[in-house]
């Protein structure tokens, strides 16, 4: 592992995230709510557990599942025809 390391705090309000960095590793953060001391009391903290983290797995395995926009559409099944909307009908005639 790396020693360079990155700590962010970024709040907006009372709320925001502490986030851990380092080269070649996952990033680590956590989202709080709170004034600009609890962040900075809270990163020391995430440091260790993001070095523990990253000591047993630096990168969280690559997903081989395809994403839902890669999906194909499920198949209507055999022997059904698709349904005609209102739109597609013809008008009645009175």
């Amino acid at each position: 592992m790396n020693e360079e390391i990155k700590v962010v705090i970024s709040l907006k309000g009372n709320q925001g995230f502490v986030g851990v960095q380092s080269p070649n590793c996952d990033p680590v953060f956590e989202l709080m709510d709170g004034e600009l001391q609890v962040f900075l009391d809270r990163a020391p903290g995430l440091v260790q557990e993001a070095k523990e983290k990253w000591a047993e797995n630096p990168l969280n395995p690559k997903c081989e599942s395809p994403l839902p926009s890669q999906a194909k559409p499920p198949s209507p099944p055999a022997g059904s025809t698709p349904r005609q909307t209102q739109s597609t009908l013809q008008p009645r005639m009175i």
